[in-house]
């Protein structure tokens, strides 16, 4: 069983034995929770540069104009993303690694790397206005009630820094508009959008159990089990497994997007908890929306204003109790 609590044996990767950290008695290695500040910060810009991915593959998306775009830009993504990582991992080794944060990194690999294909069959499939609230405000309840029971809870201000995120990524991922109870209730695609969540949730748990000696490896660790799961699954789809043209360039820029963004985020999940940091993750719709109003003409909705007000509400309480 990979490590949780208490204290953690960790094999130095330099020469040497390994040796013992000990715990700060909240699940964690020594350090983690004294930087609240660097951790909203790189949880905010995690956010950014995946609402500037999610933008970037949305158009790519839309200009292929055929069915298994979205797998093909998926794994072309991973593939530079993996690549990205892997060189900064080379010129920045992480100072230990232990078994435990080698199982946690796989795990979260294997749950975002099965739920990618989801996501985007979930987007596609829509409606939209139920699917991605859906996903969003799931991916920030699992780790917010999982979380007090593995030593990460949180206090006042962060707690309402998490309940005014909920607002705002359902204002924000709604496309202007509030479904209906019964829409939601009756709609299939609800099932999928909690699975989903659910999902990219629990990944952010996992990336909260790796020690912050681990550096960026768990990204680049995560990634590479994407790229035994991605061509399956576009191998399935589009009955190849190589991308074409158009879509391995989209791929590319989505991928050194996600490079960073991935990065951003694992180092943030490796130092606080996993429901401050998704909660700031939920918000990178925001990002998408202002850079599409801005680049490309598309209209802002009232309410998406509205979100915008309530996901920067979250992001200072977030700062202020983290």
């Amino acid at each position: 069983m990979p490590e949780r609590l208490g204290q953690r044996r960790v094999v130095d990767i330099r020469p040497g034995e390994g040796r013992m950290i000990p715990s700060a008695g909240d699940g964690s290695t020594r350090g983690r929770g004294q930087h609240s500040a660097v951790i909203v910060l790189l949880g905010s810009l995690a956010a950014l540069f995946f609402g500037m991915g999610d933008l970037l593959g949305g158009v790519t998306i839309r200009r292929a104009g055929r069915p298994g775009a979205a797998i093909s830009i998926a794994l072309t993504a991973t593939a530079v993303s993996a690549v990205l990582t892997g060189v900064v991992v080379l010129v920045y080794p992480p100072e230990a690694v232990s078994a435990g944060d080698v199982v946690w990194s796989v795990l979260a690999g294997l749950l975002m790397a099965a739920t990618r294909p989801l996501l985007y069959a979930g987007m596609a499939r829509g409606p939209v206005a139920v699917f991605a609230p859906g996903y969003g405000l799931t991916m920030i309840a699992v780790p917010a009630l999982i979380g007090p029971f593995i030593g990460q809870s949180l206090g006042s201000l962060a707690v309402w820094g998490v309940l005014l995120a909920i607002p705002a990524v359902v204002l924000l991922s709604g496309e202007g508009r509030l479904p209906r109870p019964a829409e939601v209730v009756r709609s299939p695609i609800l099932g999928l959008a909690v699975l989903v969540g659910a999902s990219l949730g629990s990944a952010g748990l996992c990336f909260s159990q790796v020690g912050e000696e681990a550096g960026v490896l768990p990204a680049f660790m995560a990634l590479a089990v994407g790229l035994l799961v991605l061509p399956v699954a576009s191998r399935i789809q589009t009955g190849a497994v190589w991308p074409d043209r158009l879509n391995r360039r989209g791929g590319t820029v989505v991928g050194l997007t996600s490079a960073v963004a991935f990065m951003l985020s694992t180092v943030a999940y490796q130092m606080g908890s996993a429901a401050v940091v998704s909660a700031l993750v939920a918000l990178c719709p925001a990002v998408s929306i202002a850079l599409s109003w801005q680049f490309l003409g598309e209209r802002v909705a009232r309410l998406q204003v509205m979100g915008g007000a309530f996901g920067a509400a979250a992001v200072v309480f977030l700062a202020l109790g983290t």
